[in-house]
């Protein structure tokens, strides 16, 4: 299975449902959108989506980028085109 190499994420001022996810050695961070009505299907608390953001962008990542070669990930994420991550991230 393919490996992100996540050094930190954090929350975007003033947008409840985006993060931005660094990889070591990408100088640029990933957006990264939890849609709120796939939020609001999910009982966890925001903290707890906060702390499992890192592991439901593997999951992405695993399910859909397999072919693309380490550091080249979510190269075409913009903030008009985030990543988006869906309940079945967070619960697989």
């Amino acid at each position: 299975m393919p490996h992100l190499n996540i050094s930190h994420h954090e929350r975007v001022e003033g947008h409840p449902h985006r993060w931005h996810v660094y990889l070591h050695g990408r100088p640029d961070p990933i957006p990264v959108e939890f849609p709120e009505d796939e939020r609001r299907g999910l009982a966890m608390s925001d903290e707890d989506v906060h702390d499992f953001l890192p592991t439901a962008l593997e999951r992405h990542h695993s399910e859909n980028r397999d072919d693309v070669l380490p550091g080249e990930e979510y190269l075409e994420a913009t903030w008009e085109d985030p990543v988006r991550v869906y309940q079945t991230h967070f619960n697989a």
